[in-house]
């Protein structure tokens, strides 16, 4: 059995030149260790809390049982150790870590609580994929941050505004504001992990330049899907190779061309910030030498194997925001989220309000919303009529996307995912096997991946008996 330990602790980072900030992060001052799990072979992942808050551990897009998924009815009291032992019996992917607290997920995540789980199944270098890890498969974890002058964190520090989706000024991969990575003049893959509290971004290479999309949130494609933008909301991943065999001594931009998409992702300027009206630089890619090893990209990565969805029951789930008439009221439906504060006294700010909505019920940890047969196949509809974009993210299960507003979706969204951006005036339907149990003590949940959405009662939960 592999074994890892995990702390929660407090520290100081430099996120931006010149200022030293309060954070929090595991077995260290910011995020945490990249944990790399063979398939198929048992985990024991200990997991100490050294903070003065209590926190959850949740395994995002990990297919556990119930009570190993992390969820909110799995706190860590200050100074606990909770013991996770799973199996991931899953594709190769790029899953994540972080906090699912009641009501503190978003200030928690936002203080630097998050981390790489990779699955390894050994069939990228099988492909002969690029896989040789920080040379040219690059972890890029991609945050947004507001800093005050003193170097702390601020954290609904605008209300009202904020309540719509906590978005900041300064932009960090892997903790760090303006960034850059060498890599090989050869095949590079990077892995996006969307880590931001409420932001999107729309990926693109300054150059214009197409590149292939192997993998979604939950394993490989089943071929490439070659583009030249690629749009992930919060708490999405992708797996992208670009091809920079003629760049050596060139410097690249990845960036996100946020103002080509801002229309699909609201309808109210209320709803954007100046960054998402613009194109702006994530991370530069300066290209050396080539390391002489020779990746390549196959027209076949993986069997997709189709659901069985004929019969199959589907759950409709409607998706209600914070309308026009509604952003003045927010302070007067709090629903009494206890008082803390993040690192350096960061304030949580206004939570625990009934602000948005699932199928017109706000989240009520004692009321179990769905309940799903293990072994059943399902398909779920999600309904957005409303004025935002929203990343459904659902625990515990795989889910394939079969259609948005009933035309088959994009090439890179036709492998396995766990979360998906429901734009605004679309219905979009996934399909899933239930495999894992999950009682009402330990059920999962689903709910938006805006993380100030999810606390502000944008979630529910179902059990698999």
């Amino acid at each position: 059995m592999l074994r890892y330990s995990l702390a929660t602790q407090a520290g100081a980072s430099t996120l931006a030149e010149g200022l030293s900030t309060p954070t929090w992060g595991y077995n260290g001052a910011l995020l945490g260790p990249v944990l790399s799990i063979p398939r198929g072979r048992p985990v024991h992942i200990r997991v100490t809390n050294a903070l003065a808050q209590s926190l959850t551990t949740h395994w995002h897009g990990a297919i556990v049982p119930g009570d190993m998924d992390g969820g909110p009815h799995s706190p860590i009291q200050p100074g606990a150790t909770l013991d996770y032992r799973f199996t991931l019996d899953q594709p190769g992917a790029t899953l994540w870590y972080h906090p699912h607290t009641e009501y503190r997920t978003g200030a928690q995540a936002y203080a630097g609580l998050a981390g790489m789980l990779l699955v390894d199944d050994g069939i990228d270098r099988k492909l002969g994929l690029p896989h040789t890890w920080g040379v040219d498969d690059i972890p890029v974890i991609v945050q947004d941050r507001r800093i005050a002058a003193s170097g702390q964190l601020l954290y609904m520090s605008e209300a009202m505004r904020d309540l719509m989706g906590m978005k900041g000024d300064r932009f960090l991969v892997n903790g760090r504001e303006r960034p850059y990575v060498d890599v090989p003049a050869q095949r590079v893959r990077l892995r996006l992990l969307n880590g931001s509290n409420a932001r999107s971004y729309n990926f693109a290479l300054n150059d214009n330049r197409p590149f292939d999309v192997i993998a979604s949130d939950s394993g490989l494609l089943a071929r490439p899907a070659a583009t030249r933008a690629l749009l992930l909301g919060p708490g999405e991943r992708a797996e992208i190779v670009v091809d920079l065999a003629k760049d050596q001594g060139r410097a690249l931009l990845l960036q996100s061309r946020s103002g080509e998409v801002a229309h699909r992702l609201g309808s109210s300027s209320d709803d954007w910030d100046t960054w998402d009206l613009r194109t702006f630089d994530v991370l530069r890619l300066n290209v050396t030498r080539p390391t002489g090893a020779s990746a390549s990209v196959p027209k076949r990565l993986a069997d997709i194997d189709a659901l069985a969805l004929a019969g199959a029951p589907v759950r409709r789930i409607t998706l209600q925001g914070m309308g026009k008439n509604m952003k003045s009221m927010g302070a007067q439906v709090d629903r009494g989220a206890p008082p803390n504060s993040g690192p350096g006294g960061m304030s949580l700010g206004i939570a625990g309000q009934s602000l948005f909505s699932l199928n017109h019920r706000f989240f009520d940890m004692s009321v179990i919303d769905q309940r799903a047969r293990l072994g059943s196949v399902e398909i779920w509809e999600f309904v957005n009529d409303r004025e935002m974009a929203h990343p459904m993210h659902i625990h515990g299960v795989a889910f394939q996307v079969l259609s948005r507003n009933g035309s088959p979706p994009p090439a890179w969204e036709r492998g396995w995912k766990d979360t998906v951006l429901v734009r605004t005036g679309e219905t979009v339907r996934v399909g899933m096997r239930f495999t894992q149990l999950a009682d009402a003590a330990h059920p999962y949940m689903y709910h938006c991946h805006i993380l100030e959405h999810e606390a502000n009662g944008m979630m529910g939960q179902f059990t698999v008996a």
